[in-house]
């Protein structure tokens, strides 16, 4: 008989081929099959109903061998030394045990060491061993772009909740509530629940205006039954709100937000035809009050400016450098290297020091230090000229010490950079840009291209240099600093000419290691467009309007009505909503306070005077 036994065992071994990694004491193997032909026990099975569960708490087992025959019955050994959770097993049936967790013990790791102890029992089980978690934690809701919803123009969409942990809960419609201030402007219409995901389907109202909303859970359990009761969820609800209109049509401006809370923008070209100061560049400025939803007209500029730059310095007076145009009073227009300080508490402009070179749409940095670096920029009549010079302007309470220091040359001359301080690593990285070269005395002799180069202003040395990375050919484009001292690169276009491509692909430099990498597409690669930071804990940036070149050869383009975000956090682009007007070459003042900001003026085939809102005010 052993030997029949014998021959049968290796005919079924040679037969069943055992798959490599497969577990040999499963019932079902082999192994398992051949040992329960010769005569010996067959394998336990076990499966528990959770890996977590909660102090004081229920967990059950089923199995497929009866141990209420036994005079122990089942048994879970611990294998962790000194602790026990286990305060008793009751059986429920013959293959079904109900194990209650000790409510003394409320954090830890436990593993049940199944197989030495059944090893003794001559019974083999599958699985050997079990880790269970203790877990007196409630289940956390967030939501999963940061803790904001963009409803602009929206007629419906979803929102997605994400939970920290896998949840129990039923998504009824009733287990919803909303409240605070904007809890009129979306209307949950239908819920779909996954493990880790909550997904409100919901309509909204395009005419509502932005706010504080929070969504109430209510019943949202884990797998070890934790519950908070009710999970609130705060968001806050941002939208482009129709703002009024300026006083004055204008696009190529500036505008600044005042350390008062007040909003200035100032210069720019107006619409065709119209003539301030005998010239169509504008010396004028204007406050905006964000309370009572009105421009007022704020003190003229000593020079009409348009594709000038302007600061903030650290003591919260403006200062505007170059640009194209001419003092008020002279009516012809040039390339200007005059500066000028407003100081909002006396209302007043100042003349500042002159530039060594002027320059328009040339970049200023405001320096830790209080100091500004003043970079780039082309010439204004064909054929054109981008400039290399570097200059550093010295800020002092009285506007007639300042002074300019000349630091240097760029390697590569530029216009339409950008240029962004990264205080962690104490450096001005300077990407990107327009390099124009004259070629000949002709109005078109001159040589435009983009350019991928970077380079780097060290801020303790006063001293300039090339970087070994490279951006992709470039310019018109965004940079911001990052939390962790990096810099986030993109948008801007590649030519003004018929081989010109928007640039989709984003880059991150690390100023510290002098490195760049590519980052995540873009949803539309625009140039002349505006960004604004959210301070909301994510610092989401987000991008509008703006131009983008999409035939093959580039000769046409379209003024862009899609917005998008970028969230740190989750490091990738996403569509947030739509602005009203599809405008470009317009003008921004952004929110320092509250994040978001207003786009003013701008194109759209003629020059407006219309401005939206991106915030929650």
């Amino acid at each position: 008989m052993g030997k029949i036994r014998f021959f049968f065992f290796t005919l079924l071994l040679v037969s069943c081929k055992i798959p490599a990694g497969s577990n040999p004491l499963d019932p079902s193997s082999p192994l398992s099959l051949g040992l329960f032909m010769l005569g010996g026990d067959s394998v336990v099975q076990m499966e528990f109903s959770s890996n977590r569960v909660q102090p004081g708490g229920v967990l059950y087992v089923s199995t497929n061998h009866d141990f209420t025959t036994k005079a122990n019955g089942l048994k879970l050994p611990i294998a962790n030394p000194g602790l026990d959770p286990i305060s008793q097993v009751i059986p429920r049936s013959k293959f079904l045990y109900e194990i209650r967790m000790s409510p003394s013990v409320t954090t830890g790791k436990f593993t049940l060491n199944l197989k030495d102890y059944y090893l003794n029992e001559a019974l083999l089980v599958n699985p050997e061993s079990f880790e269970f978690e203790i877990d007196s934690t409630p289940p956390m809701l967030q939501l999963k772009t940061g803790n904001s919803i963009d409803i602009s123009e929206l007629q419906s969409g979803f929102l997605d909740v994400e939970a920290n942990e896998e949840i129990v809960w039923d998504g009824n419609l009733s287990q919803v509530s909303l409240s605070g201030n904007a809890k009129n402007t979306l209307v949950v219409s239908d819920i779909i629940v996954s493990q880790r995901n909550i997904r409100l389907l919901f309509a909204g109202n395009p005419n509502a205006n932005g706010g504080i909303l929070t969504i109430s859970f209510n019943g949202v359990k884990d797998k070890a039954f934790n519950t908070q009761g009710t999970i609130a969820v705060p968001v806050k609800v941002f939208a482009f709100k129709s703002g009024p209109n300026m006083n004055i049509a204008r696009r190529s401006c500036v505008g600044m937000e005042l350390d008062d809370g007040r909003k200035i923008v100032l210069g720019g070209r107006a619409k065709s035809g119209v003539l301030i100061n005998g010239n169509g560049t504008l010396s004028s400025t204007e406050y905006y009050n964000s309370i009572t939803k009105e421009f007022t007209f704020a003190p003229d500029m000593i020079y009409r400016r348009q594709e000038f730059a302007i600061v903030k310095l650290l003591d919260g007076r403006l200062l505007v450098s170059g640009g194209y145009g001419g003092k008020v009073g002279n009516p012809s227009n040039g390339s200007l290297n005059s500066t000028e300080i407003f100081d909002p508490i006396s209302n007043t402009w100042t003349e500042g020091p002159f530039l060594t070179t002027p320059r328009q749409l040339h970049k200023m940095t405001v320096l830790p230090n209080g100091d500004v670096l003043v970079v780039g920029g082309l010439t204004p009549f064909s054929p054109f000229q981008s400039i290399s010079m570097v200059e550093l302007i010295h800020v002092t309470t009285d506007p007639f010490s300042m002074s300019v220091e000349t630091i240097g040359n760029l390697a590569d001359s530029r216009g339409k950079q950008s240029q962004v301080v990264s205080v962690i690593a104490g450096k001005v990285v300077i990407t990107g840009g327009e390099r124009s070269d004259v070629t000949g005395p002709n109005p078109s002799d001159y040589y435009a291209r983009s350019i991928d180069s970077i380079e780097i202003y060290d801020i303790s040395t006063k001293t300039l240099s090339t970087s070994s990375a490279r951006v992709i050919k470039r310019f018109n484009h965004f940079t911001h600093a990052l939390s962790n001292g990096e810099v986030l690169i993109l948008g801007g276009i590649s030519s003004r000419f018929d081989d010109n491509q928007p640039i989709l692909r984003a880059q991150i430099y690390n100023p510290t290691t002098d490195t760049i990498r590519d980052h995540k597409n873009l949803l539309f690669g625009r140039e002349w467009g505006s960004s604004f930071m959210f301070s909301y804990g994510k610092d989401q940036i987000i991008i509008a309007g703006g131009l983008e070149y999409r035939t093959v050869n580039g000769s046409t383009f379209d003024s862009i009505l899609d917005t998008e975000s970028w969230s740190e956090s989750d490091n990738r682009f996403y569509l947030t909503g739509r602005s009203l007007n599809a405008r470009w070459d317009g003008c921004e003042i952004k929110y320092s306070a509250t994040g978001g900001g207003m786009i003013l003026g701008g194109r759209i085939g003629s020059i407006l005077a219309n401005t939206e809102e991106y915030s929650f005010e």
